[in-house]
């Protein structure tokens, strides 16, 4: 059974910093705007190898 990806389904984590367990777990271990305490909440959840995304809003432009 294929895991549902969570955040292109809500609003929740828009322009907010969000630690998952893995790429293979995409459970969601914290988030904020802060991306250095995001980091700091997973890992004392025991999370310390989390990755963290940014999930931007959908509506605004990026040029790179």
């Amino acid at each position: 059974m294929e895991k549902e990806n969570v955040l292109l389904r809500t609003n929740e984590y828009v322009d907010k910093y969000v630690a998952l367990k893995s790429f293979k777990d995409t459970t969601v271990v914290a988030h904020g705007t802060d991306p250095k305490h995001v980091m700091e909440e997973a890992s004392s959840k025991g999370h310390p190898s989390a990755v963290l995304v940014f999930v931007p809003d959908n509506k605004v432009s990026h040029i790179y």
